[in-house]
């Protein structure tokens, strides 16, 4: 890309709703964001958390206020149904209370015992890199405590959504956010590794797939003072116990293989039930699945827009036509009627629980999982611990025993009982393991990365030549 170039937004849902164009950061524009916020830097971490804590809260405010209208636009961009859209815009407003509250609180000064003592202190300009399927939501979850610890931002949406990513700087800025303490960077992939790769940005914050993940670890290798807080991608599992509430069950998996048309790193995508109770769970599941409402996404009663772009349409598509190869047997494609990129649920079953194929390891982002039987809780969890990620996963039991027996041996970082892997709170920790993060969590413990600790050993004695060491000469 060029300095000419520009990326033009257009909803997925209708190629005659063109959201709006914006110009292509190169690498010379890079530099001069990255150079803007370091030079406001040093005021903003000056002005002390109290001043910061005005305009966060300012911010906080507007966003409420504007709700309805960031949810429109989200579901125009991304082409998530509006209840969706409003689920996420909701988000932005709480993520500075509990920034401001518990979050800094991860960051306060630690109390001085026998002279020792440590505070924490902002890293410097972080670099923000956001994804497409939570435009607003996921980003903000960054730059909120990135500023509340005093650092200055620069922030590059997804080139999916840029649209809402200008419209979260525009909230800041009208906060009353000093020039320079958050710049916005529009572009692709070259915009993002100049950002990156910027020897004056201090940490990179990033939401987005494996692959890219790995890409910016291996672009900063020479690099190694730069903090990397890596959200990557899931590819989650259900476990569902033959004593379970099935049909709490069956609509706890339903939803989170559909929520955003299963483009979240929370979306199951691998179910895995008791023999006993497969066929009931089978059938209960195909039922609901067909029945989901795929639609416009503000139109009323929609459950599931469309995939956010052609390309993610391309890839689910061939994956599905892999699973075959995979040994798989379909069981349910629901055919939207809407042209692409909308496309309905999906679901595969597989004989045994063994996975190999890419089909079955590989993260799809969109509605589709593979189906397994499993004998037993042990082999239920072997079979959630076969995979290369390790974001989130869900047991379903009435048995506090069985779900405690869980706890600690399913290898994830956000682990349910009788709730969707969709499910998450931002008073936790937010993270994964293998290739789904690389133990930056996210939620309450931004700040943590946001912030750099000092240590003191501090003392107003005089000096003592008592204290001398053998063999030390007084001076």
């Amino acid at each position: 890309m060029n300095a000419f170039d520009v990326l033009r937004s257009v909803s997925p849902s209708d190629p005659n709703d063109e959201i709006g164009t914006f110009p292509v950061a190169d690498v010379a524009a890079v530099g001069a964001a990255v150079s803007r916020a370091r030079r406001a830097f040093p005021a903003w971490r000056d002005a002390g958390l109290e001043n910061r804590a005005g305009v966060l809260k300012r911010f906080a405010v507007l966003a409420q206020e504007r709700c309805d209208e960031l949810a429109v636009l989200i579901a125009r961009e991304v082409g998530k149904a509006l209840w969706d859209a409003r689920s996420e815009a909701s988000l932005l407003a709480p993520k500075v209370s509990t920034t401001l509250g518990d979050g800094m609180k991860l960051v306060a000064p630690v109390e001085p015992v026998a002279g020792a003592r440590a505070e924490y202190h902002p890293r410097g300009v972080l670099a923000v890199i956001g994804p497409f399927n939570f435009p607003m939501h996921l980003p903000n979850g960054h730059i909120v405590p990135a500023l509340a610890t005093g650092n200055t931002v620069v922030f590059k949406p997804s080139e999916i959504t840029p649209a809402a990513g200008e419209a979260l700087v525009a909230l800041f800025r009208e906060a009353g956010l000093p020039d320079g303490v958050l710049e916005c960077v529009q572009g692709g992939r070259d915009t993002g590794a100049a950002l990156a790769t910027h020897t004056d940005v201090n940490g990179v914050l990033f939401t987005g797939s494996y692959a890219a993940g790995r890409a910016l670890q291996q672009a900063t290798l020479d690099q190694p003072g730069k903090l990397l807080a890596l959200e990557m991608g899931g590819r989650n599992a259900v476990l569902v116990l033959e004593d379970a509430d099935l049909d709490l069950a069956v609509a706890e998996t339903a939803i989170s293989m559909c929520a955003s048309t299963g483009q979240r790193c929370t979306c199951t995508s691998r179910i895995f039930v008791e023999t006993a109770i497969e066929a009931a769970f089978t059938d209960k599941l195909v039922r609901v699945l067909e029945g989901i409402r795929v639609g416009p996404p503000l139109a009323d009663g929609v459950f599931m827009g469309p995939l956010a772009s052609r390309a993610g349409f391309d890839r689910v598509l061939d994956y599905r036509a892999r699973s075959s190869d995979a040994g798989g047997e379909r069981l349910l494609l629901v055919d939207p009627v809407l042209p692409p990129p909308y496309v309905g649920a999906g679901l595969v079953r597989f004989e045994h629980a063994e996975q190999s194929h890419p089909y079955q390891r590989d993260e799809i982002f969109g509605p589709e999982a593979a189906l397994y039987p499993v004998g037993d809780l042990e082999a239920g969890i072997a079979a959630v611990n076969d995979s290369d990620y390790g974001l989130a996963a869900s047991v379903f039991t009435k048995n506090r025993a069985h779900w405690q027996r869980c706890v600690g041996r399913i290898d994830v970082g956000c682990l349910n009982w009788n709730r969707g892997t969709v499910g998450a709170s931002g008073r936790l920790p937010f993270g994964g393991k293998k290739r789904s993060g690389n133990d930056r969590p996210a939620g309450i413990g931004a700040t943590l990365y946001c912030a750099t600790p000092q240590s003191h050993l501090e003392s107003e004695a005089p000096f003592d030549p008592n204290g001398l060491p053998p063999g030390m000469p007084r001076p």
